[in-house]
Formats: structure tokens, sequence, C-alpha cells
């Protein structure tokens, strides 16, 4: 009997060092279970970009927004929804370097502001826009978007009008 609970207890230590090893490895965790949506941007000379992003929707998430992050997966985002429009992007307890793009109510990108990690500068554009993705620095150019080009919104948040 002594040794069968000796066996046990060795079993659960050696679960909890794993565990402890896959987190401080980055193996799995909270950001393996983040759920995110693909978003296409359609570029003037016809390309496409793809990538997977998290919806940042309600006041908590658009406030938190990556907050806290020390990584991003390759190819991924946040689409903060704006209510309402225009309210500006700052990066408190944010270690990142993002851009964020400014996008009109139909999906048109309208601007781009490069985001400095731990800021709480706010980043604004004067054009109305409805939405903001950030994304990692780089990821826009690396990928060919400029202003003008086109982000296919998810269904539940187009305007009727587009």
């Amino acid at each position: 009997m002594r040794a069968s609970w000796a066996a046990l207890i060795l079993a659960a230590i050696t679960a909890g060092l794993i565990l402890a090893l896959a987190l401080l490895l980055g193996t799995c965790g909270p950001s393996e279970d983040i759920a995110r949506e693909p978003l296409t941007i359609v570029a003037a000379n016809g390309t496409t970009a793809r990538l997977q992003v998290e919806i940042a929707d309600s006041a908590e998430e658009r406030q938190t927004g990556l907050m806290g992050r020390t990584e991003l997966a390759p190819d991924t985002g946040m689409l903060f929804v704006i209510e309402p429009p225009g309210r500006g992007f700052w990066m408190k307890d944010t270690r990142l370097p993002l851009t964020v793009a400014f996008i009109a109510e139909c999906g048109r990108i309208l601007a781009f502001a490069d985001l400095q990690p731990l800021s709480e500068e706010i980043k604004n554009t004067s054009l109305d826009y409805r939405f903001g993705l950030e994304v990692d620095r780089g990821w826009f150019e690396r990928n060919g978007i400029a202003a003008g080009d086109i982000v296919s919104l998810p269904r539940r948040f187009r305007a009727s009008t587009c």
C-alpha cells in the first residue's frame, strides 16, 4: 500500500512539474484558448491578406485590449468595435509595438498610427472611423496593406448601408 501512495505522489509531482514547464515555455495556457475570427483585407491591387483577430466589442474588452501580452501569434490581431466612434487608442500596460488601422463603418482603411509600448498618449485621426485593427508593427507593410484598402468586417458588425 505504501508503494502505491508513493507512486501516486510521484506522479502528481511529475504532472505538476510538466505543467509548470509547459506554461513557462508557452506551450499551453491562456493564449492557446483565445477565441479568434478570420479577417480578410483586400488591397487596391486585388491581393488579399488574412489574419485571425480577437474581437473587442464591449467597453471592458476595448479598455483592456492587448494589455499584459508579451507577444502575438503570427498573423493575429485585435479588432476594436468603437462605441461611440472615434475614441482613440493608447498602450497603457501594453508591451508590444503595435500599429492600429483606423477603419470606416463599411471597412475602408482610413489611416494608420504606430503605437508605442506602455505609452498613455492617445493616438487618433480626425477622420470618422468605427473600428480599429491592432497588429504587430510592420504587419501592414509586410502584407502590402495601405489606406483605402478594404477590411471584410464580420457580418454582425457590418452596417446595412454597406
